[in-house]
């Protein structure tokens, strides 16, 4: 009996001591940082809490790599920030238009993120800037705006609109981030060529879907055009199907060779995008002076001035024809009271729609819409180009 309870009392004994090990372990005191993610209209994309032991030596970019995960680059100077958790500065890849700038507790770090000091409670801000100014940044703004609200509209099974269609594809093409063209509708089977117009219109579709233009060059090359604006329409079809040389320079020269009785800045703004492929050919320089000009004689703070007011799809049609040719809309020789052409265009947008006039109380969404749409995109394709060269654009490869 004796000999049981001395078992009994060893066991308890035991017993007692690891409790006694138990509460006399030390806790270890968790302690934790905040890491935030805002994009460039102050919108918090991602708000974070990273805790870490008292005491720790893992370095700040390695403890949010480890949560949240960051990709960056190691450069001389130290480094660079390209995105954080799945979480990227807008376009990039694409441009360096848009990118991160690192705080902590609202203070902009001087020494790179691996060099920033651990503690406790501190909030690391990942803020989305841009070099753009406010402007530039509208342009993006409201490309962004129009896929959103409306691209639907423009391209679908009910229906395509060329210059929608074309700006679209030129976005793809250089990975924007855009919808692609071949996931919104099947590539169309049938491209009427009834009329000039039509063809024009087909061949610019075509070209965007990347399909087979042998039938519409032949059938290009059997019309005649009846008057200025068809001629125009035509060369343009013509130029995008590459036809043979002979059959554009008769029609250039055609061009060269007198206006239409009425001119306008619509006109003149088509033609500078007509040319912009023949600036070499004799006489062109002087025709795109002359246009040019007339332009200029058609300025206002509201935009390009034609049928007797600024309106935006006039506008739009010059800015495509200057950025044909190089010619910034936004630099000093097309502003009126420091007001430049794309400032002047984007007066008439509504939510990712533009109206026609200033004064007019509804969008435009047959003419002017697509028309800007087209013409922003194209300027902007221009602008992210280092050195802004000319950009054409019925010009889809």
């Amino acid at each position: 009996m004796k000999k049981f309870w001395t078992i009994v009392l060893f066991f308890l004994s035991l017993v007692a001591l690891a409790g006694c090990q138990v509460e006399t372990e030390p806790t270890v005191e968790l302690l934790s940082f905040k890491v935030e993610v805002i994009e460039i209209d102050d919108v918090v994309l991602l708000s974070r809490d990273i805790e870490f032991p008292e005491g720790e030596t893992k370095r700040v970019i390695d403890l949010i790599d480890e949560s949240i995960g960051i990709d960056y680059q190691i450069y001389p100077f130290g480094y660079f920030v390209n995105g954080v958790g799945s979480l990227y500065p807008k376009e990039y890849g694409v441009t360096y238009n848009y990118s991160f700038t690192i705080s902590v507790d609202g203070a902009l770090i001087t020494t790179g993120v691996e060099n920033i000091e651990l503690i406790d409670g501190m909030v690391i801000t990942f803020q989305e800037v841009s070099l753009l100014d406010e402007t530039d940044l509208m342009v993006d703004r409201v490309i962004q705006t129009f896929i959103e609200n409306h691209l639907s509209t423009y391209v679908s099974l009910q229906g395509l609109e060329p210059n929608v269609v074309a700006a679209l594809r030129h976005l793809n093409a250089r990975n924007y981030f855009s919808p692609q063209l071949g996931s919104l509708v099947p590539k169309p089977s049938i491209y009427p060529t009834d009329t000039i117009s039509n063809a024009f219109k087909s061949t610019l579709l075509a070209k965007s879907f990347v399909s087979n233009t042998d039938a519409i060059k032949d059938a290009l090359l059997l019309m005649d055009a009846q008057n200025h604006y068809e001629s125009i329409s035509l060369l343009n079809a013509l130029t995008m199907v590459q036809a043979t040389g002979s059959v554009r320079t008769a029609i250039v020269d055609d061009l060269l060779a007198s206006t239409p009785d009425f001119m306008d800045a619509d006109y003149a703004g088509m033609l500078l995008l007509a040319l912009a492929p023949y600036v070499t050919y004799e006489g062109v320089d002087l025709q795109v002076a002359e246009m040019i000009t007339y332009i200029k004689e058609n300025l206002s703070e509201d935009g390009v001035t034609s049928w007797g007011s600024a309106n935006s799809a006039s506008t739009a049609t010059v800015i495509i024809g200057l950025i044909a040719h190089a010619i910034d809309p936004r630099s000093v020789d097309y502003q009126t009271e420091g007001v430049d052409l794309i400032e002047a265009l984007l007066q008439y947008e509504v939510d990712g729609a533009f109206k026609w006039t200033l004064e007019s109380e509804e969008t435009d969404m047959m003419f002017s819409t697509p028309q800007v749409f087209a013409a922003l995109v194209a300027y902007k394709i221009y602008r992210d180009v280092y050195l802004k060269p000319a950009f054409y654009f019925y010009y889809l490869g």
